[in-house]
């Protein structure tokens, strides 16, 4: 005799397999987990730069690298 399985648990371990076999997906996540501060500060430039204008981005880049000398 067969038991029931919900749906939904199936589609969750699907969902849960595809995202660890995918290329891009791992590889974001590796990056993240080796280097949170750099990738998320990548992450940024990348959404700044679709959102700003270009003098506008390359004043944002400007203080950030100001910044980041200060640091050292």
């Amino acid at each position: 005799m067969t038991k029931y399985v919900d749906p939904k648990i199936i589609q969750k371990q699907l969902n849960k397999i595809v995202k660890n076999t995918n290329y891009f997906y791992s590889k974001a996540k590796e990056s993240r987990i080796k280097n949170r501060k750099q990738h998320d500060l990548n992450k940024e430039i990348k959404n700044k730069q679709k959102s700003l204008s270009k003098d506008r981005f390359n004043q944002y880049i400007e203080d950030i690298y100001k910044q980041w000398l200060q640091l050292d």
